[in-house]
Parts: structure tokens; C-alpha cells; sequence
């Protein structure tokens, strides 16, 4: 079956995405173009699926998808794309906006973290994360449909997801990390940080000082931010987490969210976490945006499904590849503290690299 690739040469704006224990959903949207953003307050009182990068930039846009099709379940979703692979309505190949985006060689890695280290070691940032890319050939026996389904039944508990727009190309990930869930007045997030190997079943019982420091500032960050927008989220954990073949410390944080129609505006509060960038937050941005070496694009945004009214699911872009027509640039990253060494935090970045890899060999 290659529905999914008849859709990308139709040019087709489309998502499949599966919300841990709910059932899959294709959403496309043929009627118009796609919402482009310049800002996340300009999603306030918007619905629709959200696509947001990094960075909002003009080669990296805040796209907000519409569907005019919706479809529930593996079974129908199966039946449309084989439809599109019978009956094709073909438009013109979809450009790929870039290949392959590489900052994948160690010692790259190994100068950025030069940089960042010497910074956080003269106190200038509490934290910082520092990421690459791992840049893989597509073989000829890659299936879209296969590395979908794959995931999906590799990572239950993890929002998973396949998007393409001609304006962003073809994206697919796994992520444990809801920015923003809920509906009516039940709302949470989480502070997710803190990596470790999952070995043998078995989750970590101790977590060093530096993994219980990093957890400890996103968690920080993210209830000040909460009370900073009006509301008082009640606090569950830090706990031991399994996502893939890791181990993670999260803490949980539930809350009534009586101005629904802000959410654009809570969001521009929460992302970029001290998860995916630094503290403090404005300096730690425009400091990784300056020296990381590369440009992030949608990893470490965010996406997933906005309803004001209704139910809002919203998750980190973390474990995730952006999908070329010969590779595969699969990206990771990770937190760094004063006392960071860089071959261990190269090996994280390594072994978050394998969550996509495992789907893909």
C-alpha cells in the first residue's frame, strides 16, 4: 500500500495522528491554503490542527490545517488511502523544500558544545539544550505506511503522528510530551526532563544530580508561567516514566482554564520549555538560534489538535524525523547543565536518535 505517498505527489495537506489510546485520525484539507501564523497569539480562538516550528520563520511557518475530510480507525483510514493510490488525482510533485539538513558529525556536535558549556559555566544561563541531526539514506524499500504503524505499535503511549504540507514537507515523529491537553475546565501539562537508558524492563531508581536539577528548572518554569497567566495548577510527581527505550522524570500539573479562548496566548507562556531550550528562556533562545550551528525547523516545536471548545491535544515535537526524497534527517537533543561532560551527552543524543531508528531499519 503506498496511500500515503500518493498523497505527498498529489500535494496533499494531510496528517494521520494517533493520541496515546485513542484511535488513529486522517484529517486533509483540499479546500484553500493552510492558515500561516506569525505569531502563537494569533491562535487564540483558532481550531483546527497546529503545526508550529522552532522558530516561526517564513521557510518555517506556523501552519494551522482545517480539514474539510475526516477519518477515525485504521480500517477506514486504509480504505482512503488505497483509494488515492487507485484512483489518483495528480497535481504535480511536491518540492522538497531541503533534502537533507546536515549537523550530524561529532566534532560539530563537539564545537557548539564548546560554546554552550563555556556560557553556562560563566553563570550566563541556568540551562541550555543543545541538539543535532543524524542524517540516514532512504532506502528503496522504505514504506511510509509500514514506519507509521511501526511506531505506533512500538510507542503506545506516545502521541505519533505523520504531517506533509507542500509548505513544510513530509514530517514524522513519536513524542511523550504533552505541551497543553484538555477540555471543558480539565487542562494539564507536564515538565518532562531527565534522560536515562530503559534497560532490561526496568526502570531507573535513582536519577543523578544532574537529571534531578534539569527536571527540577522545567517544572519550576512551567508552574511560574501557569500562574503567570491566572491560573493554579495542582502539582503530581516527579515520577519515573518510560518513553521508547528511555527513561524520563515528569511531573504532571492539572488546572481549571477558565479563558479558553487565550489559548494561543498560554502557549507563547509555555514553548519553548526549559525542555527543549534554556533558562532563562528569551536569552537561552536567541543563544541557541545563534550558536547551535543549524536550523532546528518543526523539532522541538510543537503539533497536534486545538479546539478552544471542544478537546485540545497538544505535544511536543521531540522524537522526530523530517522525511527527503533520497534521506532521512532524524533529530534529537539534549539538556546541559554546568557540570554537563560531552561524551555522555553526546551518548543521549545517541540513544534518542535510536527511537526513530528502531522504525526505520
Amino acid at each position: 500500500m503506498k496511500g500515503i505517498e500518493a498523497l505527498i505527489k498529489q500535494n496533499k495537506s494531510f496528517v494521520i495522528y494517533r493520541v496515546p489510546q485513542q484511535e488513529p485520525v486522517l484529517m486533509l484539507q483540499s479546500d484553500g491554503r493552510l492558515l500561516r501564523l506569525k505569531e502563537l497569539d494569533e491562535l487564540n480562538g483558532k481550531t483546527g490542527f497546529v503545526f508550529a516550528p522552532f522558530q516561526i520563520t517564513d521557510s518555517s511557518p506556523l501552519m494551522v490545517m482545517q480539514p474539510d475530510l475526516v477519518i477515525e480507525g485504521w480500517q477506514d483510514i486504509s480504505c482512503y488511502l488505497q483509494k488515492a493510490v487507485d484512483e489518483p488525482d495528480y497535481v504535480k510533485p511536491a518540492e522538497v523544500l531541503n533534502d537533507c539538513r546536515k549537523r550530524d558529525d561529532f566534532e560539530s556536535y563537539s564545537e557548539a558544545f564548546s560554546s554552550f558549556i563555556t556560557s553556562l559555566r560563566e553563570n550566563k544561563f541556568e540551562k541550555l539544550v543543545l541538539s543535532r541531526t543524524s542524517v540516514q539514506p532512504k532506502m528503496d524499500s522504505f514504506s511510509l505506511e509500514k514506519v507509521l504503524l511501526e511506531a505506533c505499535e512500538r510507542y503506545a503511549n506516545a502521541f505519533v503522528y505523520i504531517y506533509h504540507t507542500p509548505e513544510t514537507g513530509t514530517w514524522l515523529g513519536s513524542t511523550p510530551e504533552i505541551l497543553l491537553s484538555g477540555e471543558k475546565e480539565q487542562w494539564n501539562t507536564v515538565a518532562l526532563a531527565g534522560t536515562l537508558p530503559y534497560k532490561e524492563a526496568v526502570l531507573p531508581d535513582a536519577w543523578n544530580e544532574k537529571n534531578i536539577r534539569e527536571q527540577q528548572l522545567v517544572a519550576h518554569y512551567v508552574k511560574r508561567q501557569l500562574v503567570a497567566f491566572g491560573v493554579t495548577p495542582e502539582e503530581n510527581g516527579p515520577f519515573t516514566v518510560k518513553a521508547g527505550e528511555l527513561a524520563h522524570l515528569k511531573s504532571e500539573f492539572f488546572f481549571a482554564l477558565p479563558e479558553k479562548k487565550r489559548l494561543g496566548s498560554l502557549l507563547s507562556l509555555l514553548h519553548p520549555t526549559p525542555a527543549v531550550c534554556g533558562l532563562p528562556k528569551a536569552e537561552a533562545y536567541r543563544f541557541i538560534l545563534e550558536n547551535e550551528g543549524y536550523n532546528r525547523r518543526y523539532y522541538s516545536g510543537f503539533m497536534g489538535w486545538m479546539e478552544p471548545e471542544g478537546k485540545t491535544d497538544l505535544y511536543v515535537n521531540l522524537r522526530c524525523m523530517e522525511i527527503g526524497d533520497s534521506c532521512l534527517t532524524l533529530y534529537a537533543g539534549g539538556g546541559l547543565l554546568p557540570h554537563s561532560e560531552l561524551e555522555m551527552e553526546w551518548k543521549e543524543t545517541e540513544d534518542k536518535l535510536e527511537t526513530m531508528l528502531a522504525i526505520v531499519k
